[in-house]
């Protein structure tokens, strides 16, 4: 009796069992096809939609028409995006008229790449920051290897030539057997500034802005730490409004100076750090090359944070200066140019412009400066008597020009590790005598007779 029962249940079983595969396949058929509606229908919208990818790429006017259906369709955000992606740029409805207004919102790509290219010029430019500023005396230049020349153009800081007034002594030191005195080191530690500025070196007035230089300026930022140049002892430590150490009282607003140990040809050496913003030192104190003393300031007659430097022979006041480039020792693979200017008569030639080459570019000069000048304004070295100097300069070959008195003269040089290299620049020969005009033919006398048969016109009553 028990296998009739199963036999029935198992058959019912079977029975619902295939009845439900029954009904669920129904169920999946009619569910696929009307998904399959929907996938034709799909099917149908994807050629539509290829050509929209194809069309933005190229701008045509129909892409506008299908991208329109496309928005409504918003099957997945990634084909929405990229419509309207393309959309901003199909806005372009400038192709009416205004086409040419498009390509200008492209041309920041093409004027980004022409700054690149006019700054490496600015930059080979700002390689000789001098010239910027006196680009019209670059026509020395062109004067190179003429004999006689016109004074046309003639490169002078002013129109007329300065008076020469003191004339070279004869018992003058041979510049051939000087030794150098490079007895100091540089203010500032290696990681800041130690160069003095090109603009306004010794003996110079920036062109007649500023006051005759009687030290150097080295730039960095206030409050950096300066440090002694050599071994000595503080002598000032503090404001100069009570002790002249300038032209007035508080010409440096405040200054620190040295009394340095070693004397040169018995004469007492001295260095002065004007403009400080901080004293770090107490007069009478003993200092060591490299302690610090001072902080970069512009207190006094500064113009901006820099540290004024001088090298004072003799005694400690301001008209006892001398040129600090002699003094400081070069950097490695740098020297020092001096040299002077002196006229046929044997004349010292002041505030002459003279202009440093590279030998490998003769025809552009790269540094210039300009002579002391005449009087007791500035002193020169007692062993070169030089009237100009070049500090910091590579190693190498180069041309020093000058042009006065009707000639130009072109001396090369080689310059040395932390050497002195001497340059004389004297004219040997007078001015050229200037040729008289060519006479012109006169003209006939406003007098004279008319011509034969012709009468003169006489006023009418």
């Amino acid at each position: 009796m028990l296998f009739p029962t199963v036999d029935r249940q198992l058959i019912r079983i079977i029975i619902g069992f295939t009845l439900g595969l029954a009904v669920t396949a129904v169920v999946v058929i009619g569910i696929g096809l009307g998904q399959t509606g929907q996938f034709a229908a799909m099917a149908t919208a994807t050629p539509t939609k290829t050509p929209t990818k194809k069309v933005t790429v190229t701008p045509t006017a129909s892409p506008t028409d299908t991208l329109t259906p496309t928005p409504t369709e918003t099957h997945t955000p990634t084909s929405a995006a990229t419509p309207t992606k393309t959309a901003t740029p199909t806005p372009t409805p400038v192709p009416p008229s205004p086409t040419p207004i498009p390509p200008t919102p492209t041309l920041p790509p093409a004027i980004t790449d022409t700054p690149t290219v006019t700054q490496t010029e600015i930059i080979e430019a700002t390689d000789e920051p001098t010239l910027a500023v006196t680009l019209a005396l670059t026509q020395t230049s062109i004067l190179t290897g003429t004999e006689v020349i016109t004074p046309v153009g003639t490169p002078t800081p002013t129109p007329t030539p300065v008076p020469r007034t003191v004339m070279v002594p004869t018992d003058i030191p041979d510049y051939a057997e000087v030794e150098d005195h490079f007895w100091f080191t540089r203010p500032f530690t290696d990681a800041y500034l130690t160069w003095g500025s090109y603009y306004y070196p010794y003996g110079t007035s920036g062109r007649g802005q500023y006051f005759w230089h009687h030290g150097i300026d080295i730039q960095n930022p206030h409050g950096t730490t300066i440090v002694a140049v050599g071994d000595g002892t503080v002598t000032h430590a503090g404001p100069d409004d009570a002790q002249l150490l300038g032209l007035w009282l508080d010409f440096y607003g405040q200054a620190v100076v040295i009394r340095h140990d070693r004397d040169w040809e018995g004469l007492p050496v001295y260095t002065l750090y004007g403009h400080v913003s901080k004293v770090l030192v107490q007069e009478g104190q003993q200092v060591k090359t490299g302690d610090p003393i001072a902080e970069v300031g512009q207190l006094g007659v500064a113009l901006g944070p820099h540290l004024h430097l001088e090298v004072r022979l003799g005694a400690a006041t301001y008209f006892n200066t001398r040129n600090p480039d002699l003094w400081m020792r070069p950097d490695f693979g740098f020297g020092v140019i001096a040299g002077r200017v002196v006229d046929y008569q044997n004349y010292y030639v002041p505030q002459q412009l003279v202009t440093l080459h590279r030998a490998s570019e003769p025809g552009r000069f790269w540094r210039e400066t300009f002579t002391y000048p005449d009087g007791d304004e500035v002193s020169p070295d007692e062993t070169y008597v030089e009237t100009f100097t070049f500090s910091d300069v590579p190693v190498g070959s180069y041309l020093i020009k000058t042009f006065f008195d009707g000639r130009q003269l072109t001396v090369p040089i080689t310059v040395t590790n932390r050497a002195t290299t001497f340059v004389l620049l004297q004219q040997t020969q007078p001015p050229p005598t200037p040729k008289p005009p060519t006479p012109t033919p006169a003209a006939p006398p406003t007098d004279s007779l008319p011509p034969e048969g012709e009468s003169t016109p006489t006023a009418q009553p």
